[in-house]
């Protein structure tokens, strides 16, 4: 709410599945929102708010455990990265619902910016 109420036309929630509040006070208040940890748009849960989900950043876990097991059977641990970024495919963003298909080419543009180190992402918040 307090986003919202300061003028925020997309709000994002970092509360995974608990979240579901953001996207009913984005839906009252005629707002856009972006779901975290998984496709949040294709959640039974949040079926009835679903229309104000534009996206939801991916924390590709099931990359992270395949590679893993991947690595284990085949005993050799150094093959794991040290972290699991857009580079490996182990973060990324979803585009259920059309609703960014209009910008995805400059997402992509941005993603591969990122990957290539032209754009930096900071680890600590800015203020």
């Amino acid at each position: 709410g307090g986003e919202i109420s300061r003028g925020a036309d997309v709000v994002y929630q970092a509360a995974g599945a608990s979240g579901k509040g953001v996207f009913q006070a984005a839906k009252s208040k005629n707002v856009l929102a972006i779901g975290v940890d998984s496709d949040q748009y294709n959640q039974k849960t949040v079926e009835d708010v679903k229309d104000v989900i534009i996206s939801s950043m991916l924390k590709r876990v099931d990359v992270a455990v395949y590679d893993y097991i991947q690595a284990v059977a085949s005993n050799n641990l150094t093959s794991l990265p040290k972290r699991f970024d857009l580079k490996v495919d182990g973060v990324g963003y979803a585009t259920s619902g059309g609703k960014i298909d209009d910008i995805k080419s400059v997402l992509d543009a941005y993603k591969g910016q990122i990957i290539g180190g032209q754009i930096t992402v900071s680890d600590k918040p800015s203020k």
